[in-house]
């Protein structure tokens, strides 16, 4: 049941950061309700931090007898190259969105952040 639970959200949050991270610019909410200053990179650091904690859960169950580190180690590459790609697309191939190397570096933050509280995770879940 747990197994199943983290692959479909995993799935579901991969695509949600998907859309979010590609949707045409314009469609995005401007709201001076949040002026906090870098909330993008607030919210690529918890797209990724997210990305990185439920997908190692999944790994971690599906794959037990895994090193935790070598899964945690997947995971930040997978992320890591996924948010590389993301900012490629848009870059290349959108007229509203911009590429960032802030944003790579707030993608990394936290899916290292994710992977560190997810290895802590597992291991109170034991």
């Amino acid at each position: 049941m747990e197994r199943k639970f983290y692959l479909g959200f995993g799935i579901l949050w991969t695509g949600f950061v998907l859309i979010a991270c590609l949707a045409d610019g314009n469609t995005v909410p401007k709201s001076s309700f949040f002026n906090i200053p870098n909330k993008d990179k607030i919210a690529h650091f918890i797209f990724y931090f997210v990305f990185s904690i439920v997908w190692l859960q999944y790994l971690i169950i599906e794959y037990k007898y895994t090193s935790k580190r070598l899964l945690a180690g997947i995971i930040f590459i997978v992320a890591a190259l996924m948010g590389g790609v993301i900012e490629l697309i848009q870059y290349y191939f959108t007229s509203t969105r911009s590429a960032e190397w802030a944003d790579v570096l707030a993608n990394c933050s936290g899916s290292l952040a994710g992977v560190l509280i997810g290895k802590a995770i597992s291991k109170k879940r034991k």
